[in-house]
């Protein structure tokens, strides 16, 4: 066995649902591989629905870890890390549902024949900059607005500004931490890098900041790469043409969460908004 699958539960995201979901698709679609299934539990205080999700857990051959609510899913993953055994890990968040048989394979393999110079494979990834834009308006408009609001011109400049020290300006390519694998001593050097985040943000920058899983990654001169249904895979240049994430159909999705469902089931002016926030452009 070479690894260790870890599904997050927390009993304050709709918890026991989600995990009847989860578990419902990994019977249907068999992950491919043999792993240790690792269930976190957190969130679950005060919230009926816990021993369900420990008898699903022990009906799949996994076990229950349980972990404090606190610093989000990068927090639990980051308290997990030091109890890593296996070469392999593959973390997937509280509304993952596996699409297709072999999805854990489809990661591992990904992963394996790409060889040493890939950091980890993903589900889903983006091209989405939490640090917003400057305004694009001309030279002229923007003073224009600023002699009419001096002070939201000004509010709005500094926010930018703040968040371009810490998240890099679009395009900025990192993968989605609702499925991923990663080999497990590297995970455990980059939990090494950081603190368990207290707040959304300080997730958010763990996922696609300037000190963030991806950068660290590439920073070592790893790449991230994205496995689709299909078996193939797709490197940052090309994740908007995997089909996976934020297009029409997302038809070589390998593992959905609560963001995929959420573009289904948008309307089609929403889909462009979410379009251009992923890769700058509507997609057809």
């Amino acid at each position: 066995m070479e690894v260790t699958l870890v599904y997050l539960s927390r009993g304050a995201d709709d918890g026991l649902a989600a995990a009847k979901s989860f578990f419902e698709a990994y019977q249907a679609h068999p992950p491919g591989c043999a792993h240790e299934l690792i269930v976190i539990a957190k969130g679950w205080s005060g919230i009926e629905g816990r021993r369900d999700v420990a008898q699903l857990a022990e009906a799949n051959g996994g076990h229950l870890v349980e972990l404090p609510d606190d610093g989000f899913d990068w927090g639990a993953y980051m308290r997990l890390a030091p109890m890593l055994k296996h070469e392999w890990v593959s973390f997937v968040n509280t509304h993952s549902r596996p699409r297709v048989e072999g999805w854990l394979n489809t990661l591992k393999m990904t992963a394996e024949k790409s060889g040493a110079s890939v950091g980890s494979v993903g589900a889903t990834a983006s091209w989405e900059s939490s640090a917003g834009a400057l305004p694009t308006a001309s030279i002229t408009a923007i003073y224009q607005q600023f002699l009419k609001s001096p002070t939201v011109v000004i509010r709005s400049m500094a926010r930018f500004l703040k968040n371009i020290w810490v998240f890099p300006a679009f395009p900025n390519p990192h993968l989605r931490s609702n499925a991923f694998i990663v080999r497990s001593k590297l995970f455990q050097e980059f939990v090494a890098t950081q603190s368990i985040p207290r707040r959304k943000r300080d997730a958010h920058k763990m996922e696609s900041g300037r000190r963030g899983f991806s950068m660290y990654l590439k920073n070592r001169g790893l790449t991230t790469l994205v496995a689709g249904a299909n078996g193939q895979s797709y490197d940052p240049r090309h994740w908007a043409d995997s089909h996976t994430f934020r297009v029409p159909g997302q038809s070589n999705l390998l593992v959905a969460d609560n963001q995929t469902t959420a573009y289904e089931l948008a309307d089609v002016n929403l889909q462009k908004i979410l379009e251009r926030r992923a890769w700058g452009k509507p997609c057809y």
